[in-house]
């Protein structure tokens, strides 16, 4: 499975890093993880606002140095999973001949969500190659909307952003394509406290002014 962003420094790597946490090489689920960019910018390190966040959630940011895509590493894979429509088009533009296996990331989640019930029923009756042959038979199109926009150059706030969005779809496509549940990847949902119990927040969090501190 191989991800495919643009510089390959940011969201391929981050996705990359993160799959292998949860299916490790040894893991026995038939599935291996790289990353690549299009058209990338060869021989850097990770973003450091992306390999902070890596990090902080238990990953391993060290080693990765970037490349780009080219028909020997899309010879080795059978699934590819790119991060903008704009990635996709480039991709079927440079090589047609691998269409068949190129999909969006957001495309792929929503394929997996629209198998319904019977995902799990296909996952435990076939290997990896026919659940990545079940996903792309019913991805719908891709499209621009499903975009998970780059975070690099913009802070950290967009960087958190970026990294708990792919958090969130990975955690739909791979227990599919392991056939099997696998540790999550985002964080719980904070629990919305019930009317009896809800905090009063100070009237500036809602949007009016922070109190001025009086002067000593």
């Amino acid at each position: 499975m191989l991800f495919v962003c643009t510089a390959n420094i940011s969201r391929s790597p981050y996705a990359e890093r993160r799959a292998r946490q949860v299916l490790p090489p040894d893991a026995g689920a038939g599935i291996t993880f790289a990353s690549a960019g299009t058209p990338g910018y060869p021989g850097r390190g990770m973003d450091p606002a992306m390999a902070e966040l890596l990090v902080a959630r238990g990953g391993d940011a060290s080693g990765h140095v970037s490349r780009a895509v080219d028909e020997e590493i899309l010879r080795r894979v059978d699934l590819v999973v790119v991060f903008e429509f704009a990635h996709h088009m480039r991709l079927l533009d440079s090589f047609p001949r691998h269409r068949h296996v190129i999909l969006g990331l957001q495309q792929a989640a929503r394929a997996v969500r629209a198998l319904g019930a019977s995902r799990a029923e296909d996952a435990a009756a076939s290997d990896a190659f026919d659940r990545v042959e079940r996903l792309v038979s019913v991805a719908g199109q891709n499209s621009m909307s499903y975009d998970v926009e780059d975070p690099y150059g913009r802070g950290a706030r967009a960087a958190q952003a970026c990294a708990d969005e792919i958090d969130q779809l990975l955690d739909v496509v791979l227990p599919f394509l392991a056939g099997r549940e696998v540790p999550r990847l985002a964080a719980p949902p904070l629990a919305v406290p019930t009317e009896g119990t809800r905090a009063l927040r100070p009237a500036w969090r809602l949007g009016r002014s922070a109190p001025r501190r009086a002067l000593p």
